[in-house]
């Protein structure tokens, strides 16, 4: 990955960048009597998981910065697609999980970091 950002502020390399993909169906979607699937595609969910190893504290504050922001849900974030163009999407947290070590007063790090990114995109613009 080239870099990842969120907002204007680059965001530490991280060590997991997993992009999954699934489709939004209408609500009638399913199979039918003859066994052939109906029903509309309504929207794409991306899902962005995302992890970090061995961060200061930093760079904890500027994830979650954006991450638990209580005044806006959404936030711009770019990174490379499946295709590796830079691409930047509006996308929301629903918050991190992080396990630390912090009581070794030599080893004060973010062992792991981890968030889940959502974006919705559907007819007509959604």
């Amino acid at each position: 990955m080239q870099r990842l950002l969120f907002g204007d502020t680059e965001i530490t390399t991280p060590t997991v960048f997993k992009i999954d993909k699934e489709k939004v169906m209408s609500d009638n979607a399913g199979l039918s009597s003859t066994c052939v699937f109906v029903g509309d595609v309504k929207g794409i969910i991306t899902t962005i998981h995302i992890e970090w190893a061995g961060l200061k504290p930093a760079e904890v504050k500027a994830i979650n910065d954006f991450i638990l922001n209580m005044d806006s849900l959404y936030f711009p974030v770019t990174y490379l697609n499946e295709e590796f163009e830079e691409i930047t999407v509006q996308m929301r947290a629903e918050g991190p999980a992080y396990e630390q070590w912090g009581w070794d007063p030599h080893r004060r790090l973010c062992k792991v970091l981890s968030v889940d990114l959502y974006s919705y995109s559907g007819a007509g613009g959604g």
